[in-house]
């Protein structure tokens, strides 16, 4: 089975979070894919931090030299417990057939695996 070409970021990003990218996330998606991962970003609150992850996966569908696995650090539990959300909605949405292509892509052949660590919050593996 051949994998098809990817449309666009903005189009990939949209069909897998529902919402337009900011002008940040598309320069941050085009770092990943040359290869320049950032050590941290230092981005407002509601400028959409937490779809990184969307990123990340975009960029590994595309065939970027990014990590096999994404470590997201955070030093707020509310916080940790928002980012695990939004990692089961990408999770879902990646099941969707809107994203087919992206989990083609990405050689899922189950969910997207997700594990968190927090305080009280058992490693789900």
């Amino acid at each position: 089975m051949t994998v098809p070409d990817l449309p666009d970021f903005r189009t990939l990003f949209c069909s897998l979070t529902g919402y337009d990218p900011y002008p940040w996330q598309a320069r941050l998606y085009e770092r990943m894919c040359s290869g320049h991962l950032p050590g941290a970003l230092d981005i407002p609150t509601g400028l959409g931090k937490t779809s990184v992850i969307a990123i990340w996966l975009l960029a590994r569908a595309s065939g970027a030299a990014v990590p096999r696995r994404l470590v997201y650090v955070v030093d707020r539990r509310t916080v940790v417990d928002q980012t695990t959300k939004e990692a089961h909605v990408l999770r879902a949405a990646l099941e969707r057939e809107g994203c087919r292509h992206i989990r083609d892509r990405l050689g899922l052949k189950e969910p997207l695996p997700i594990s968190t660590l927090r305080g009280q919050f058992a490693d789900n593996r």
